[in-house]
């Protein structure tokens, strides 16, 4: 088709000239160099008459682009028939959102909720029955064990029965009077198992707010009290209202996703084709290199698209919630990430020898990736070296912008430095893919 600098005769008889190492009859032919310029030259004898000059109508360059195109063509046929031969693929890829919208959010949910919770009730009032109802009616606290002794509680915690002990002391009905200043000491004592020091500490932030809370609505109080006991703050909540965790974690499940889809399957591709021996068949023709590594990434376009409007569109029926930004700015910054993680595991592939050593290789990085991005922990809550590792992670880039557009309503000029650091990601990984696919051992 011409992929080097070769020239095609057009007239009858036999080649007119073959990378300029032999004398031919009398013609004329067509040549693309090495950069894909058109060019065509008359030859007497092998000895080429005129200089190259412009063919961009002539029949022979109509040929040449029908040519190309049908290059085009019949390798992203062959590339979707490969995918769609293993029966296992396109079932997994119509599972996946379903998977996504419906599971991952409640499974990757960092909501404490059933807090089992022993009461140590020193006090026996109507004011310590109403705060243990308080705090089991907030939906996160199961009430589990009422406890004689603060030992008792201990003992349960130890064994690993109780999550959290609220003891309320003698005199807590005292204090709710209106007798007594707000500033003394409240007689209450909270207990958390910390051995998951996240959970424990959510534990004792929803414990601590259930009696704030209460002692705001019940505790009678004098005027004079009432007057140096300061200002209400109200508190608003942007973007997230209801302080909804699965608001927050869709839009980063759906990063996961199309990160998982164009990193494990590309990488998988050109080394399961080594291993079956078809890719010297792709070898052996003239197709450039990076045409071949292009058509290798189309089909996981299609694929990654398939997810983002598929997750999205079940986010809408099941949960309700709606992207409050662009679509197509959300199409811009997923196309750009698709790039970055389709030439990446290209690229994998290209220095892989088995199918086994791609899935660990890949694996590794994106477990790295998914980590250091951001999704589960802050960038801000990581020591020095490790956010300065985060400039190198696609995923950092993918999963602020598409938070804040499906969040916020971020447009691209909001975001612009993660498209950019996206895109300069994805042209080193593609060109150094095109670059490391060797035809010839």
């Amino acid at each position: 088709i011409g992929i080097t600098a070769t020239f095609f005769g057009y007239h009858s008889g036999q080649v007119v000239h073959h990378n300029g190492q032999e004398d031919y009859d009398s013609g004329g032919g067509i040549g693309i160099d090495g950069q894909g310029i058109l060019g065509a030259s008359l030859y007497d004898g092998g000895i080429p008459v005129g200089e190259c000059k412009d063919v961009s109508h002539t029949p022979e360059v109509d040929l040449i682009f029908k040519l190309l195109i049908m290059t085009w063509k019949y390798l992203l046929k062959k590339e979707f028939r490969q995918f769609l031969r293993d029966p296992g693929m396109p079932r997994m890829v119509m599972t996946f959102p379903f998977l996504i919208v419906l599971v991952f959010p409640f499974a990757a949910s960092m909501e404490v909720k059933n807090i089992r919770l022993a009461v140590v009730d020193n006090d026996h009032s109507d004011y310590s029955s109403l705060l243990v109802e308080k705090c089991t009616n907030s939906g996160y606290f199961v009430y589990d064990q009422l406890c004689t002794t603060p030992q008792q509680a201990v003992d349960l915690m130890d064994r690993g029965d109780i999550d959290a002990t609220l003891t309320i002391n003698a005199g807590f009905s005292e204090y709710m009077g209106a007798d007594t200043p707000a500033s003394d000491s409240l007689p209450l004592g909270i207990a958390v198992n910390t051995v998951n020091g996240t959970r424990g500490n959510i534990s004792s932030k929803y414990l601590s707010a259930c009696i704030a809370s209460f002692v705001r609505e019940h505790k009678r109080m004098s005027p004079d009290s009432a007057a140096i006991s300061g200002a209400n703050v109200e508190v608003s909540y942007l973007y997230n209202p209801y302080l909804d965790y699965k608001l927050f974690m869709l839009p980063a499940l759906i990063v996961i996703a199309i990160t998982m889809m164009c990193g494990f399957l590309p990488a998988l591709n050109i080394v399961s084709e080594k291993e079956k021996g078809t890719i010297e068949q792709i070898n052996v023709t003239p197709v450039r290199k990076s045409t071949f590594v292009i058509c290798k990434m189309i089909p996981y376009v299609v694929v990654a698209y398939f997810l983002l409007f598929s997750c999205l569109l079940l986010t809408r029926i099941v949960f309700g919630y709606s992207c409050q930004g662009s679509l197509p700015a959300i199409c811009l910054f997923t196309f750009a990430h698709i790039v970055v993680m389709a030439s990446f595991g290209l690229l994998i592939s290209n220095y892989s020898e088995n199918t086994q050593q791609a899935m660990f290789v890949i694996w590794f990085f994106s477990m790295v990736f998914m980590l250091m991005s951001g999704i589960f922990t802050p960038i801000e809550s990581m020591p020095d070296w490790a956010r300065v590792i985060t400039y190198a992670n696609p995923l950092r880039y993918f999963a602020d912008a598409m938070r804040s557009i499906y969040l916020k309503g971020a447009t691209v000029s909001d975001a612009w430095f993660d498209l950019a650091c996206l895109v300069g990601i994805g042209t080193f990984t593609t060109t150094w893919a095109i670059k490391s696919y060797k035809k010839t051992n």
